[in-house]
């Protein structure tokens, strides 16, 4: 037997048999060399044990709050012990979000944002620390946010003022605006809250936003310390196993080491001393420290998109409506439009998830860098990464809403059903367009970065680019001067032709998107107003733009692999052209205004037309592409979207399960109070 065949399970036989009997690639090896033998042996233990742990079993009632917040508690535990945590499972671990996204949040706080913050922020005295979270003798919580305040950092009220007297640091929230908001884990749950505030030395100057790690709780009675109030915000639209809260300080005395002295200390005299003397080399290295949780989000917004999209190419692959013959009814993913509006999500999902896994990569990297004190290598690296990962979770978040959004109404009346569980990922994959940074605000911040990459191009300086992904930069000139001369489909789809348009519109865009800051500000405008005055249909294209091309420039890379065969090399070269395709599609007006095409160029037809060509090839492989990346049935959880295609019986049971489905309603005298 193959390593595929002795490490994945084979698939039921059903109704989809019919669609699996077409696929041109064998989907289990297809599986093994897109997520690795490590990855499929997690998986294989991670699914064994949720099948069989009692923590796991699912309620056949409605669960309270309190009731969902202790269930997400025994499920940590349970992953815990049998180490499928994130210190164990590394980025492995987030396939628990194809379970319950409640889980991988909440763990993804307490087993990795905390304690990867400490190492990378903090000196040997937090070290010491982490190895108490890892025991789960304290628990921990990230608290950032303020009511007030959100992805706008350095607006951040709480202080951290240093007295001399007792050596110590006066943490205290001016009011209710102030006070820490939406920390998962800290409602309920945590002992240790990671906490960034105004560091104030006794000379009364303000050294700007600092972290600390703050005992909140008293370990042994649970109870908040004297001087803290804790609370949990209550029920949400979605994650409600997550134990979200807000915190108070009220002149709340800390120990000086609370302080995570890595980049600047403080001494005990009181006086602001940087570790990091160059500033840009200690904003950096606290970026790439902050952007960990927008890369995970990345990851996330993959595997929602693969729950979504298994349900419903499982689901519109077994439903038939209408047909050449009244006796010959059709599935309805053999229609035209069914597919123009699953396929291109399919190609998305395919490349988000290659995209991130590489990403995680990346930041895992930083942090060894960070750990070996390389200090020159981490500052541009961390800056680059802030940048990218404040595009791409934007990017990437919207793109799963969206194709949550279709998966549901692809679906029709059936996916509206509860039981369909396409509402569920929909509200869980909602917030992933909030936290971690508000996406409207994000992407400002990534075409900050960005135009300040244009300034160095005009002003002849190199464009630093460690992660490459906007190296091209320093070819923009030529890049802007090429033109598209294309004149066949077929040559305008390969992807090295798509991936020199993207290129081009990012620098079209750069450059438009500068020229328009430098006029408002030649108008007296401040560069606050210039650069907020430039946002739609500027900035906040261009750092779109970005995040599409660096996820198509990784998706062609990713080919280049020796580890797939002709027939799998095939369909992914089809995802990848579908991917740039549609979104190249969407900014074709600007090909046109900018002068890439030609007025009689017929790129528009072209890419429109392939396009549908490309989601018709795709009907025979769409199933095995999502068979190589579903999870298991019992954690899929859906009527629609079972291994085996039987839609049909599976909702009957769903239906027949439920006594109160069958019984009369306890105000049925009420119906008719005339009678």
């Amino acid at each position: 037997m193959s390593t595929a065949e002795k490490l994945i399970m084979d698939l039921p036989s059903g109704p989809l048999d019919v669609y699996r009997k077409r696929a041109t690639f064998d989907w289990k090896s297809f599986k093994l060399a897109l997520e690795g033998e490590d990855d499929i042996r997690f998986q294989k233990k991670l699914w064994g044990l949720v099948k069989t742990h009692p923590a796991f079993q699912r309620s056949t009632r409605q669960l309270t709050l309190d009731e969902l917040r202790q269930r997400c508690n025994a499920q940590i535990q349970a992953l815990y012990t049998n180490d499928l945590d994130p210190v164990h499972g590394r980025k492995n671990f987030l396939y628990v979000v194809q379970l319950d996204g409640s889980l991988s949040v909440k763990m993804g706080v307490l087993y990795g944002m905390v304690p990867n913050t400490l190492l990378v922020l903090g000196t040997e005295q937090h070290h010491q620390m982490v190895a108490e979270f890892g025991i789960q003798n304290y628990i921990g919580c990230f608290a950032l946010t303020e009511i007030s305040h959100g992805t706008n950092a350095k607006g951040m009220r709480t202080t951290a003022t240093y007295d001399i007297a007792t050596r110590s640091f006066i943490l205290h929230t001016p009011d209710f605006e102030a006070a820490k908001c939406w920390s998962g884990g800290l409602g309920k749950s945590s002992t240790h809250a990671l906490i960034f505030a105004q560091l104030i030395t006794p000379d009364g100057v303000n050294h700007g936003l600092h972290p600390f790690i703050v005992p909140i709780r008293n370990p042994s009675t649970h109870l908040p310390f004297l001087g803290v109030t804790v609370g949990d915000m209550g029920e949400k639209i979605g994650l409600n196993g997550v134990d979200n809260g807000f915190l108070i300080f009220n002149k709340y005395s800390v120990s000086h080491s609370c302080l995570l002295n890595r980049t600047a200390d403080v001494t005990e005299d009181g006086k602001y001393v940087l570790a990091l003397k160059d500033e840009r080399k200690r904003f950096g290295s606290s970026l790439g420290a902050l952007s960990r949780g927008r890369v995970t989000i990345t990851v996330m917004c993959a595997h929602y998109m693969t729950l979504a999209l298994t349900i419903a190419i499982r689901y519109c692959s077994v439903r038939k409506q209408f047909g050449p013959t009244e006796e010959n009814e059709l599935p309805v993913i053999e229609y035209q439009s069914q597919q123009w509006r699953l396929f291109p999500h399919l190609a998305e999902m395919y490349a988000i998830k290659i995209f991130s896994n590489h990403f995680c990569n990346i930041i895992m990297e930083l942090d060894n860098n960070t750990l070996e004190e390389n200090e020159n290598s981490n500052a541009d690296a961390g800056m680059e990464i802030h940048a990218l990962s404040s595009a791409t979770k934007p990017l990437c978040s919207w793109i799963a809403r969206d194709a949550i959004q279709d998966c549901r109404e692809s679906c029709g009346g059936h996916g509206y059903l509860k039981m369909s569980r396409l509402g569920d990922i929909r509200a869980e994959n909602d917030a992933n367009c909030t936290y971690e940074g508000e996406n409207n605000v994000l992407i400002q911040q990534a075409s900050n970065w960005l135009l300040s990459q244009w300034a160095n191009v005009i002003n002849g300086r190199f464009v630093s680019s460690p992660l490459g992904s906007v190296d091209f930069l320093n070819d923009a000139e030529r890049i802007l001067n090429t033109k598209f001369n294309q004149i066949t489909m077929q040559d305008t789809l390969r992807p090295e032709n798509l991936m020199l348009a993207l290129r081009w519109l990012v620098c079209y865009y750069l450059k438009k998107t500068y020229q328009r800051v430098e006029v408002l500000k030649s108008n007296n405008a401040s560069d606050f107003d210039a650069k907020n005055n430039s946002q739609s249909f500027l900035a906040r294209t261009l750092s779109l733009v970005y995040g599409e091309h660096f996820l198509m420039a990784y998706f062609i890379k990713y080919l280049q692999d020796p580890k797939w065969k002709a027939n799998e090399r095939k369909v992914l070269i089809e995802l990848c052209t579908l991917f740039g395709a549609v979104t190249l599609e969407k900014r074709v007006g600007d090909l046109y205004e900018g002068g890439y095409v030609f007025p009689n160029s017929n790129i528009t037809s072209f890419l429109r037309e392939g396009i549908i060509i490309l989601c018709k090839s795709l009907v025979d492989n769409a199933v095995a592409l999502t068979d190589a990346v579903a999870p298991p049935d019992f954690v899929i959880n859906s009527p629609l979207g079972m291994s085996d295609g039987e839609v049909y019986e599976h909702m009957r049971k769903w239906f027949f399960e439920n006594k109160e489905n069958f019984e009369r309603a306890s105000w049925w005298n009420e119906l008719r109070p005339k009678l």
